[in-house]
């Protein structure tokens, strides 16, 4: 093996062991075995509302985002497949009243973020008396309204864990 050969090999292998480095540090571990607790580089860097949550209420706010965002793709394919009462059952599925929050969930929340978390459920119901009626312009644009609703939500607030991180236990 050459000079050059055994100089870019060495090369090589330190770039894979501080790749690996980065890896294993940069994935969510520290040293002491704690979490790590992000938040205040992100309350410095992050210009958006911050919403403390106690774990319950945290998942279940994600829980129901991330439903909101189900639903969206589960109506793209039922559109595509050209099934509007399949539509109409799913965007039906997410209007107003059809979750029941942890306690005190809603105490927690910003007036203009629980504006926009009913609007979307109503943009949901919108698009289910558009779906029934076979209106699918009405659907297109009460999705649009729901997603521009998202967007805006998301650009506007964060949830914060209201609990600190502590040591995992081996």
């Amino acid at each position: 093996m050459s000079k050059t050969h055994s100089d870019i090999l060495v090369l090589l292998l330190a770039v894979a062991i501080v790749l690996l480095a980065y890896i294993a540090w940069g994935s969510g571990e520290r040293a002491d075995g704690a979490s790590p607790d992000p938040e205040p580089q992100q309350a410095s860097n992050d210009p958006r509302e911050a919403i403390p949550l106690n774990d319950e209420q945290m998942q279940f706010a994600l829980a129901q985002m991330r439903g909101f965002l189900e639903a969206i793709e589960d109506l793209e394919a039922a559109e595509l497949e050209g099934n509007t009462g399949a539509m109409a059952r799913l965007a039906g599925a997410h209007g107003p009243g059809k979750e029941q929050p942890p306690q005190g969930f809603r105490d927690r929340l910003p007036d203009t973020f629980r504006a926009m978390s009913g609007g979307t459920r109503k943009s949901f119901a919108a698009m289910e008396r558009h779906l029934s009626d076979g209106d699918l312009e009405g659907y297109r644009a009460e999705r649009l309204e729901a997603l521009r609703t998202c967007n805006t939500c998301h650009a506007s607030y964060r949830f914060v864990s209201e609990t600190r991180s502590t040591p995992r236990q081996p």
